[in-house]
């Protein structure tokens, strides 16, 4: 919605409304974002939801809206059922490991991720992604909590393969009301 301003000159054959998240939500989200959402429904020929939840909430703001859900590369991720190196990053991390690969914003819990380490010392934590919109230094630190930082699609299977669990920590706020993670 924030880039329609740029799209003013454009004369378009269609116009498709690629709806992931309730960016509104989200921590920041400019003020005029709202406005802009109900100005692009009104452009929009077709409008997708990431996600049933996301769908329930914006089908009654378009005629045209479905739910577009979140899907796994399933050949893709098998490769972590199968032994491999640990990459360089993760093989001096002890056992058991327990990781989770995203993006680390807002929408993790980071106490729940404290609490865990501080409860469990013996289990390795290890998270993987960029940081995004929160000062890295927010991040809670502990021996058992590793950050490794992004890596590129085609290394997460060897990273996964390597862990004895995954998690998805995910706070319950405005920003994961309509989450529908893939992991």
């Amino acid at each position: 919605p924030m880039a329609l301003a740029f799209t003013e000159r454009l004369d378009p054959l269609a116009v498709v409304y690629d709806c992931m998240d309730e960016l509104s939500g989200f921590h920041g989200a400019p003020s005029e974002l709202v406005e802009r959402e109900r100005q692009l429904f009104r452009m929009a020929d077709v409008v997708f939801t990431g996600g049933q939840s996301l769908y329930e909430s914006k089908r009654q703001q378009h005629g045209n809206v479905h739910a577009f859900p979140s899907s796994v590369d399933t050949p893709h991720y098998a490769k972590a059922r199968q032994w491999q190196a640990d990459p360089r990053d993760q093989t001096g991390i002890a056992r058991p490991r327990i990781g989770f690969f995203g993006v680390v914003d807002e929408r993790l819990d980071l106490g729940l991720l404290k609490a865990m380490a501080d409860l469990k010392p013996e289990w390795q934590f290890v998270v993987i992604g960029p940081v995004v919109k929160i000062d890295p230094a927010s991040l809670p630190q502990a021996t058992n909590l590793h950050y490794l930082g992004s890596k590129q699609y085609a290394e997460l299977p060897a990273y996964i393969a390597g862990w004895d669990a995954a998690m998805m920590p995910f706070a319950h706020n405005d920003a994961t009301r309509f989450i529908s993670p893939t992991k």
